[in-house]
């Protein structure tokens, strides 16, 4: 697995790169890299802060939500896999590309497949598959 070019860790599911396809596990790290190139000119630049910041919040709180809904005696599962097609159709275009045209555009479509990933592991949850 490939590591942060500024702190030399194994990026989780935070990671970035830049338009040159240089990977950082963090912004943090993104933003203190000196040797950077300026992404902010790249026409898919947006969509892909978009999606992966939703990336991350998505990953950062889904499970909570599903165990709220539980306790509430609400499945969540249809909201949350309903959120993630909307999601996912929003990001058509790239998905049909499949990641062809250039970091960004490859990048995005991961998005989009890790988030297929992440409905599926909704659809087959359990309260005791991830929490003892």
């Amino acid at each position: 697995m490939k590591r942060c070019k500024n702190c030399k860790r194994k990026p989780g599911f935070e990671k970035r790169v830049n338009c040159e396809g240089v990977l950082f596990c963090s912004d943090d790290c993104y933003e203190e890299y000196e040797g950077s190139s300026n992404d902010y000119d790249h026409p898919y630049i947006d969509d892909y802060e978009a999606i992966r910041f939703e990336y991350i919040e998505w990953m950062k709180h889904y499970e909570n939500d599903l165990y709220e809904g539980r306790l509430e005696g609400i499945c969540k599962k249809q909201v949350i896999t309903e959120s993630i097609d909307f999601l996912i159709d929003e990001f058509y275009d790239y998905d049909r590309l499949e990641g062809a045209d250039g970091v960004f555009s490859a990048e995005i479509y991961h998005h989009l497949l890790a988030f297929e990933d992440l409905k599926s592991k909704v659809i087959h949850w359990t309260p005791t598959s991830s929490r003892a």
